[in-house]
């Protein structure tokens, strides 16, 4: 593109008949902001041939120039481009121009970007040397150009080709860029677990390690609880792992109707509304002791505050024997020594380095690790390696089954998750099935099973 030059010229010999754009708002608030701080960024235009007068036809900037117009002022500062830019240059221009707007969001932003770009290619083709001579753009000469980084302009282009791919994730529902980074990062690994688990049901044959994980897998049932739990005979579960949603800082959330009417997640992890909680748990109550054998147990994790009496009470109300003494999962080692703790509140409130679950009966089950206490000390898994927010280490998930149950035991997880109980049962020598909405969990589950087994 040519180059253009800074300079002072005459707000009357600016052409603006051919601006497309006629409707300036709030031009006012404009007009003001650059009285107190000068005009930030200058307009763009481009020299008229001519030979009666020296005109300009305005590229970008209509709103600055009319309120500068409104301020009486004379003369206004210019980009000024040569005579005989190409329709697509003159483009290019104003887009680039725009990116300078403040109030552009993200998407805007992005999209503008990935515009101004491929007009550059289109106008000068694709540099297919690292030369800085050679000719053609590349994404660090739009980028130059653009006043960004190399990596940013790279990455944005990668996002919009991801937004223009999944107009249905709701970008316009995230915050801001980083939040859509990462739902594009989630989206990638989505793909290559999708297709990691499409390779093994393709290519999978009849070796111990292949059949143990298609068992598995066969054993994380995608669909709703309250649906499911209906196949389940009466009196046939030796152990219920329950990890509900804890309602805890949820938003309104719809409710479906009839059966399965609980809205507990669709593609990830939601909360129950806290006005549907009575309910919602006392039914997962009444069908997992349906289903529960004589003398058996049931594992309920819960969120202490504010929650506690109100699920040491529903249990019993579903005639579960239970003690108001819970379990504690220590998020450290075994000496105690903790490695982490999480508060909304740091000076207000201390981090919180620990969980709790009651272990209630039905009947009068014996507990299989005689004398040990109810702290299990172990180190949470780390962010980088978790596939569902609430997952709970497997060597965790281990010591809470053989504490509770034999091997030869059958496990039923309501709500899976990572899956890390039917892992943690199958190393126990125990039989796990477990149910929940989200196929993409499943694939997690799937793909980490290849890669352990």
């Amino acid at each position: 593109m040519s180059e253009c030059k800074l300079g002072l010229i005459p707000i009357l010999a600016i052409d603006t008949s051919k601006r497309t754009r006629q409707d300036y708002k709030d031009i006012a608030a404009l007009a003001s902001d650059i009285k107190r701080r000068g005009l930030i960024h200058p307009i763009a235009v481009m020299e008229n041939e001519s030979v009666i007068a020296k005109t300009y036809l305005l590229l970008a900037g209509g709103r600055r120039l009319k309120a500068c117009e409104s301020l009486r002022m004379n003369d206004i500062e210019c980009k000024i481009f040569p005579s005989g830019l190409t329709t697509l240059e003159i483009k290019s221009i104003e887009l680039a121009e725009n990116i300078q707007r403040e109030d552009l969001d993200y998407i805007e932003r992005i999209n503008l970007q990935k515009e101004i770009y491929e007009l550059q290619i289109e106008i000068q083709g694709r540099k297919l040397s690292t030369s800085p001579n050679a000719p053609g753009t590349s994404i660090r000469d739009v980028s130059n150009m653009l006043g960004i980084s190399h990596t940013k302009l790279a990455e944005d282009l990668k996002l919009a080709s991801t937004m223009e791919q999944f107009p249905d994730i709701g970008w316009d529902k995230l915050k801001n860029r980083k939040e859509a980074l990462k739902v594009k990062d989630n989206i990638g690994r989505v793909f290559i677990r999708q297709e990691a688990v499409k390779n093994f049901e393709e290519t999978s044959g009849t070796s111990t390690k292949e059949l143990a994980i298609k068992k598995l897998a066969n054993s994380y049932i995608v669909g709703d609880f309250f649906e499911r739990i209906k196949e389940v005979p009466d009196n046939s579960i030796n152990l219920i792992e329950l990890d509900p949603p804890y309602a805890i800082e949820i938003d309104k959330i719809k409710k479906r109707e009839g059966p399965g009417q609980y809205s507990y997640g669709e593609s990830g992890y939601n909360e129950i509304d806290a006005d549907d909680y009575a309910n919602f748990m006392q039914d997962t109550f009444k069908e997992c002791y349906r289903v529960m054998a004589q003398d058996s147990f049931l594992i309920c994790w819960f969120g202490p505050e504010p929650w506690f009496a109100r699920i040491l009470t529903w249990l019993r109300l579903t005639k579960f024997t239970v003690r108001g003494m819970p379990c504690i999962w220590v998020k450290g080692d075994e000496e105690g020594e903790t490695t982490t703790g999480q508060t909304m509140s740091p000076i207000r409130h201390l981090g919180s380095a620990y969980e709790m679950f009651f272990y209630a009966k039905k009947g009068d089950p014996k507990i299989v690790k005689q004398g040990r206490t109810n702290v299990f000390g172990y180190k949470p898994v780390p962010p980088t390696y978790k596939i569902h927010p609430t997952e709970r280490p497997l060597d965790l998930m281990i010591d809470v089954l053989t504490t509770f149950t034999e091997p030869g035991s059958r496990i039923l997880i309501p709500f899976l998750g990572s899956g890390n109980t039917i892992l943690a049962a199958y190393l126990s020598k125990m039989t796990a099935l477990g149910f929940d909405l989200s196929e993409i969990h499943k694939d997690s589950f799937i793909t980490r099973l290849i890669s352990t087994l």
